[in-house]
C-alpha cells in the first residue's frame, strides 16, 4: 500500500516518533511495517495476504527492526529475539563470551516486550 505524506507523518507519530518495536527515535530512514505480515509473491510482488495490506495494520519501525522482523508473526519474532539472547549470541560471539567472563555483559532473563505493548500503560504519578 502506498501512503500519502499525511498518513506517513501520522504513522511516524503513532508512538511519539519512536519505533513501535524497540522504542528508538525514528530519525531519518524508517519503514512502515505490517504488524500482521502481508507476504509478497516473489515473482509478482503482489501480497498473498492482501487483507493485511491496510493502514490499520501498519507500525512505524526503525530499519533494523523492520529487517530483522521480516515477515514473521509478532510471536515468532519474540521467540527469535529470545533465542538470540539465550543461545545464539553467547554461542556465536567470542567477544561476548569474553566480556561475560569479566562481568562486563549480563543477559537478563525477562520476556521480550515491544515498545508499543507498553506505550499506553498508565504512568504512576
Amino acid at each position: 500500500m502506498k501512503l500519502t505524506e499525511v498518513q506517513r507523518a501520522e504513522l511516524k507519530m503513532k508512538f511519539g516518533g519512536k519505533c513501535a518495536y524497540c522504542g528508538e527515535d525514528l530519525n531519518g530512514k524508517w519503514h512502515p511495517d505490517h504488524l500482521q505480515a502481508v507476504v509478497r509473491d516473489l515473482v509478482t510482488g503482489k501480497p498473498t495476504k492482501p487483507e493485511n495490506d491496510v493502514y490499520e495494520n501498519l507500525m512505524p519501525a526503525c530499519t533494523p527492526c523492520n529487517h530483522n522482523k521480516r515477515s514473521l508473526s509478532l510471536e515468532s519474532w519474540r521467540e527469535l529475539l529470545t533465542h538470540y539472547r539465550d543461545v545464539q549470541v553467547i554461542r556465536d560471539c567470542s567477544q561476548i563470551r569474553h566480556l561475560m567472563r569479566f562481568g562486563l555483559v549480563e543477559f537478563v532473563a525477562k520476556p521480550v516486550v515491544f515498545y508499543f505493548e507498553k506505550f499506553n500503560e498508565v504512568k504512576p504519578e
